[in-house]
């Protein structure tokens, strides 16, 4: 190459200018697409997190109500049974407010009849043993008048069943029932017993819990939402909690179910229930 050939000074200043003019058009182009993107995927973030949101508060608001409130027909934390013409039937009451608490008298109480309250876990065997040998027992002093008896469902059995939460769901069930079908209740309460899984299996499935109380004769619309919604959950724990944590309840390993009192005063040997009731009733 020829000294001729080479650019001149003010050629190579045109040039750098040209390059560096180009790089800049360049650089405008790149940030002028980086911003369109950007807005672009901000946007399209906003409108993804809105749908996000307007899934999730639809899906919240189709999923039935969980009350903290209290089934009706268990005001004093129990569902309550008398005698009536022989048979036996359920007191009806309103429910507690999800704020209140359960009533410490009893509802509705026979003149002169010994009251029997039974704090029963539907997952629990030894509950199952008492009910298979006094039930009948103490419903016929029931239909004779001699006795009223409120049945309080409790949760203290979840440890026993692969953290299933068996207990608490049987819990709810019970108060389903209470609720929505209270003269069901003692039929339904049988089917659970009689069907009572293993401890230390996962207990039984939300289907055949469903199963066992429409076996028990509670049917309808309500009680399958009441079940599948678990409906009572909250009440379930803080009936629960109120009961266990109360002194008067207590043995000596503290609170047990069956927990059975007659006429306010809690057995320590629940053999003597039948004897008791004879005894509170002369």
């Amino acid at each position: 190459m020829t000294n001729n050939d080479r650019p001149t000074k003010n050629e190579r200043r045109a040039h750098a200018r040209d390059v560096a003019r180009a790089r800049a058009d360049a650089e405008r182009r790149r940030k002028r697409r980086n911003k369109w993107f950007l807005q672009g995927g901000i946007g399209l973030g906003i409108v993804a997190i809105a749908a996000i949101i307007a899934i999730v508060v639809v899906n919240v608001n189709n999923q039935p109500a969980v009350s903290a409130a209290g089934p009706k027909n268990m005001a004093t934390g129990a569902i309550q049974f008398t005698g009536e013409s022989g048979d036996v039937t359920p007191v009806t009451t309103k429910a507690v407010s999800a704020k209140g608490t359960p009533s410490a008298v009893p509802t509705s109480n026979s003149d002169g009849a010994v009251a029997v309250t039974e704090y029963v876990d539907w997952a629990c065997p030894v509950c199952k043993q008492f009910e298979a040998t006094y039930a009948d027992q103490i419903l016929d002093k029931v239909k004779s008048g001699e006795a009223t008896l409120a049945i309080q469902p409790v949760s203290i059995l979840d440890r026993s069943y692969q953290s299933s939460r068996y207990a608490s769901r049987a819990a709810n069930a019970a108060m389903c029932v209470a609720n929505y079908a209270p003269d069901k209740f003692l039929d339904v309460q049988t089917q659970f017993f009689d069907n009572q899984p293993t401890e230390g299996t996962s207990g039984l499935t939300n289907a055949e819990i469903a199963k066992l109380v429409k076996a028990g004769g509670a049917t309808g619309s309500n009680v399958s939402e009441c079940l599948s919604s678990e409906q009572f959950k909250g009440w379930v724990t803080k009936s629960t909690n109120l009961v266990t944590a109360d002194e008067a309840l207590q043995g000596t390993q503290g609170f047990g179910t069956p927990t059975v009192v007659v006429d306010g005063k809690r057995l320590d040997d629940l053999s003597t229930v039948i004897t008791a009731i004879d005894a509170a009733a002369k």
